[in-house]
């Protein structure tokens, strides 16, 4: 008599199994097709070279073709929710930036939540800005800029590409830490800015790696300091702005992997295994550090740590700072 429920119970199981089986098998499967990962700002700019460089090696990890498809628009809102509303299966992620992290301290209203609305895979890269002054600027150190700004108080002015981009909030650290009175001079990108400060109209900024190589390299602007904890390959002689006594200066922009949420347990964690892997390949560490960045790693929990320890900071300088911000 036993017999009819103990079958029940087999028939129930087995249809579990079965309903079950499709899902374990995409799981194991993946990649079955290509990885779509979302630059959410326009190609030919630091973040897009590291994306690639890190695509190419995490498709070869992955044992698939990982893609980089740029969607650039306010200031990386537009990528950043085209993949916070993508169907969380994998195959469709985000290199992040900092605006993770700056975009709640600015009061920005969005249309997702950088810890809710992601699951994170981890970081990728990270890339120091530098303090550097227009070359025709009568100084070459720290020291004597701080000391010619203090005697001028409101001659001198700071440019930077948009409200709220690292290179921005980068020099306000380093304004208020050395006292400046210096008024700041926003563009739309970095190109008609560094028109301006090479020929002098604008005195200083805070600038990527990248592009204080290649106008270092110009003659268009002498390196002063870098933001990062330890100076720079290309920049050898170049100080920190903790040695030269301003550690609360300090700044390393980060980029990272992160996916919808809700993707499956067993996908995020073969991503973030094979980013891990990916990123100890020694082609990453030499393509990253050619245009001034470096391998950055962290488990999804010390990303999550990272974010909510920086949307703290730059929700602290807007205070202080005194930043006046329009929301979108």
């Amino acid at each position: 008599m036993k017999y009819p429920a103990l079958l029940r119970r087999a028939f129930v199981a087995l249809a579990c199994a079965a309903a079950l089986a499709p899902t374990a098998h995409a799981q194991d499967a993946f990649p079955d097709k290509p990885i779509k990962l979302v630059v959410p700002l326009a190609p030919g700019g630091v973040t897009d070279v590291f994306a690639r460089v890190v695509a190419q090696q995490l498709g070869k990890e992955l044992n698939g073709t990982v893609v980089v498809e740029n969607k650039p628009g306010g200031d990386g809102v537009i990528g950043n929710a085209f993949v916070a509303q993508a169907r969380p299966d994998g195959y469709t992620l985000l290199f992040s930036v900092p605006s993770l992290a700056i975009d709640p301290a600015l009061g920005r209203k969005l249309p997702y939540d950088a810890l809710k609305d992601f699951t994170l895979i981890g970081l990728a890269a990270a890339s120091p800005n530098f303090l550097v002054v227009s070359s025709k600027m009568p100084v070459n150190d720290v020291k004597s800029l701080v000391e010619l700004v203090h005697k001028n108080p409101g001659k001198y002015n700071y440019g930077h590409p948009g409200v709220g981009t690292t290179a921005h909030l980068s020099f306000e650290l380093f304004k208020l830490a050395a006292k400046l009175d210096a008024q700041a001079i926003p563009y739309k990108g970095s190109a008609p800015m560094i028109v301006e400060l090479a020929s002098g109209q604008v005195a200083m900024t805070s600038m990527a790696a990248i592009l204080a190589i290649s106008e270092s390299k110009a003659g268009r602007v002498k390196v002063l300091a870098t933001t990062a904890p330890n100076r720079s390959p290309q920049f050898p002689d170049v100080p920190t702005m903790a040695e030269v006594g301003y550690p609360t200066a300090m700044v390393q922009p980060w980029f990272g992997i992160v996916g919808p949420a809700g993707m499956p347990q067993a996908i995020s964690t073969k991503l973030v295994s094979a980013l891990q892997k990916a990123l100890q390949a020694p082609e990453v560490k030499a393509q990253l550090g050619a245009v001034g960045g470096e391998v950055a790693t962290a488990t999804p929990a010390e990303f999550r740590a990272l974010i909510e320890k920086d949307t703290a900071r730059w929700t602290d300088l807007v205070k202080k700072a005194g930043l006046t911000v329009t929301t979108q």
